[in-house]
């Protein structure tokens, strides 16, 4: 029998993070980057850009560029984008066009998770 702490040193680490509407954590493949630069927001699609990045779910970006937003998300979207909650629905649209950056960066296991590669 394979002791457990080796067989958690095998696994891999998949870096979390957390949705800024919906509070929700998520695996960073499966969020979108967004970094304030030049006093407005920018997406980073490739994760590069310094500074510290706002996370947001596709679920939540695509809610937020296609229908009307409500009144706690909204709020939620101001106070994480200081004050900038317009430009970013127009952001937002433009992230969800550019699709995922590596289709193959996030894999379904067959318990139900998600590997990160």
């Amino acid at each position: 029998m394979i002791p457990a702490a080796v067989t958690d040193r095998a696994q891999r680490h998949v870096p979390m993070r957390r949705c800024v509407l919906c509070r929700t954590s998520l695996p960073q493949a499966g969020l979108l980057r967004f970094v304030l630069g030049a006093g407005e927001y920018r997406f980073d699609e490739r994760r590069r850009l310094g500074g510290r990045g706002t996370w947001i779910c596709r679920d939540c970006a695509r809610a937020y560029a296609t229908t009307a937003a409500t009144a706690e998300n909204d709020k939620r979207l101001r106070s994480a984008f200081r004050g900038q909650a317009l430009n970013m629905r127009e952001l937002l649209h433009d992230a969800l066009a550019a699709g995922p950056r590596r289709p193959s960066a996030t894999t379904a296991r067959q318990d139900g998770g998600m590997d990160v590669r």
